[in-house]
């Protein structure tokens, strides 16, 4: 009938027309979309609304009263709203009318999975609650701890008994077998497709398989066993979730495995763990931490280590100094860790340092090289990495070295090339599940920004642009 109004089907509220801007109902039951309300972040809530709705820039504009191209810049990551009022008044323009948590809403308690644990039982059930906010997705899960956090679980794993029970314990069956089953088939999902890609699934195998077997009683040597084999799992799924950039998430599975190792007499082990997270402190920015935790895992493993792991540890040293521009200790660092793997024996080494060979060696280094400006060997030393890597097996950590050597031609002064190499590469990073490696590629994208006028960049940032948008 003539004058009835109409009404949005979203909402049920507003009148429905071409220039609507309701938003589905569907998109507030996302747990990241209350989470971002809950927190006020404005930025987040736009990148949202144009992931998961259909609802067009101008809509999103008017929503935020806002200009389109302010709306189109934050969207493309060139600009942060940061001003109080904006960001007021961009939170309340989108979620009026919605019921959101309020700021005060249920946080991940800060000391939850940091600390060793004084028995295995008690392990598994410290992992239950980290694997059950990190799956429910709690606001603060994917923060990362400050290293004063996890200061007392280092300290604490340096000053236990040295004994490893790596040499006598040979369960190879049963749970033991099927955990370590499902840990190489999550680590080649991760190293191939990324941490996002199967972490979920992960989560869940943590839940209903690994944590139920750590609370049953079994004899002394099935269960150091099942310890061992179950660190090296949730170290996998740390890894996952650090790539992810879940990093709260990602510290405590790391501190568990690390309990994991220690119940199990598993000294070098830990050190891998310390080691692994020495890596992921080091890409947050916590240089200081990263080369603690390196130091500490050399020490800790002591005379056991063999050379491959003193070289692996020695490099993680050497990023810290590299990225810290502590020149003279990073070349310390890797001449130890060169001589230290010119004398590895592959066969002496554990398993799940394997990976560590000439083209990971290599392009450790070249990090190294590129964090302190010496471009020149940067481009080898990444360009050697990338003819020594075969196969399909680590094509996340290629995208890493190709973005490293872009980085270092475009440091050469050769724009165009630096931008054929960016350009190449984006497939892979949009086809990869990784935050780690759109995190790269956005590093480097920044560093191509001084040359804007040249056609060739012009081209890459606007392809760039889109990728990391998309992976936002």
């Amino acid at each position: 009938m003539e004058g009835t109004p109409v009404y949005c089907g979203n909402c049920g509220r507003c009148r429905g027309s071409g220039d609507c801007s309701c938003v589905p109902a569907r998109f507030w039951r996302l747990p990241q979309v209350r989470r971002a309300a809950a927190e006020g972040d404005a930025n987040t809530l736009i990148r949202l609304l144009l992931r998961h709705t259909d609802l067009a820039q101008d809509a999103i504009a008017r929503m935020c009263d806002l200009s389109q191209t302010m709306v189109s810049r934050v969207l493309s990551g060139q600009r942060e709203l940061r001003r109080q009022e904006t960001v007021r008044r961009v939170v309340e323009g989108i979620t009026h009318g919605f019921d959101i948590p309020a700021p005060v809403m249920k946080r991940v308690p800060q000391e939850l999975g940091l600390a060793l644990n004084g028995s295995a039982r008690q392990t598994a059930e410290v992992l239950n609650q980290v694997a059950a906010v990190d799956a429910e997705d709690i606001p603060g899960v994917q923060e990362q701890p400050p290293a004063s956090a996890v200061s007392s679980a280092v300290l604490s794993w340096l000053v236990s008994g040295p004994s490893s029970g790596s040499s006598e314990v040979q369960v190879e069956d049963g749970p033991v077998a099927a955990i370590r089953t499902a840990s190489a088939a999550f680590s080649a999902l991760d190293n191939r497709f990324g941490g996002d890609n199967a972490r979920a699934a992960a989560v869940h195998y943590l839940n209903e398989t690994v944590v139920p077997l750590l609370r049953e009683s079994h004899s002394e040597k099935v269960s150091r066993a099942l310890f061992a084999v179950s660190s090296e799992f949730v170290l996998s799924l740390a890894w996952m979730s650090y790539d992810a950039q879940r990093n709260g998430a990602a510290r405590r599975y790391f501190v568990q495995a690390l309990d994991l190792a220690a119940h199990a007499g598993e000294r070098l082990l830990g050190a891998s763990v310390l080691s692994a997270m020495s890596h992921q402190a080091n890409y947050v920015g916590a240089h200081a931490e990263a080369r603690d935790l390196a130091r500490a895992a050399l020490t800790g493993a002591g005379e056991r280590a063999t050379q491959t792991m003193r070289a692996q540890f020695l490099m993680m040293e050497a990023r810290a100094h590299a990225a810290g521009q502590d020149k003279s200790a990073c070349f310390q660092a890797m001449s130890e860790a060169e001589r230290a793997f010119g004398r590895r024996d592959p066969g002496a080494d554990p398993e799940w340092i394997g990976y560590f060979d000439h083209a990971e060696y290599s392009d450790e280094v070249a990090h190294c090289h590129r964090d302190l400006g010496h471009s020149h060997v940067a481009r080898r030393l990444a360009e050697q990495s990338l003819a020594s890597s075969v196969g399909e097996e680590y094509a996340r950590s290629r995208v890493f070295t190709r973005l490293v050597l872009a980085a270092a031609v475009l440091g050469q002064g050769e724009v165009e090339e630096a931008c054929h190499l960016g350009s190449v590469v984006l497939p892979q990073v949009r086809a990869t599940s990784s935050a780690r490696c759109v995190g790269y590629l956005d590093a480097f994208a920044r560093s191509m920004r001084p040359y804007r006028g040249q056609p060739m960049a012009e081209r890459f940032l606007s392809q760039a642009r889109a990728v990391v948008s998309a992976a936002q």
